[in-house]
């Protein structure tokens, strides 16, 4: 999280102002961050959707009028990610090369004419809203530790492995 101080205080400084527009757009590696963490942690891990026409796979054809599950979990962790999948690395996202060939590789809001309309508020909610909580705590946690139960959305089965102090 060093680093995200880093990034936080190059762009607000030592104050504690509100976020204003052009901050948003400099706010790339928190960004990143969140990108991270819902590939990781992928809220919503199974969409549902009907199928309007068939749709040819290599080796079986999914015939109109179905209903087709995308287990969007198991496209995050996908093997097209890197040797480093299983890690949480914001990195990753600084480097346009460094992601997968296939622009469905991220799904986090979707994929399609069925996209989360509200995708770009999200974005803007939550750096305007962790850019605040970021500069006045510190947060821990031990990701690894998380036992994971896959419902209708992605939620811990054992609690939260995180503490949080006021930063001085």
């Amino acid at each position: 999280m060093r680093l995200l101080d880093k990034k936080l205080k190059d762009v607000f400084g030592d104050s504690d102002r509100d976020v204003e527009k052009h901050d948003l757009s400099q706010l790339v590696y928190l960004e990143a961050v969140l990108k991270e963490s819902m590939r990781m942690y992928t809220i919503v891990p199974v969409l549902a959707r009907r199928l309007d026409r068939n749709v040819q796979l290599k080796n079986y054809t999914l015939a109109a009028g179905r209903t087709c599950f995308l287990f969007l979990f198991g496209i995050h962790k996908h093997p097209m990610w890197g040797a480093d999948v299983d890690q949480f690395n914001p990195n990753r996202w600084m480097d346009p090369a460094s992601l997968p060939d296939n622009s469905n590789a991220f799904a986090a809001f979707s994929l399609g004419r069925r996209m989360c309309i509200g995708k770009t508020y999200a974005y803007m909610s939550m750096k305007t809203t962790l850019s605040h909580v970021l500069r006045k705590y510190r947060f821990k946690g031990d990701h690894t530790q998380l036992e994971l139960k896959l419902d209708v959305m992605l939620k811990p089965a054992s609690g939260y492995y995180v503490s949080i102090e006021k930063r001085h």
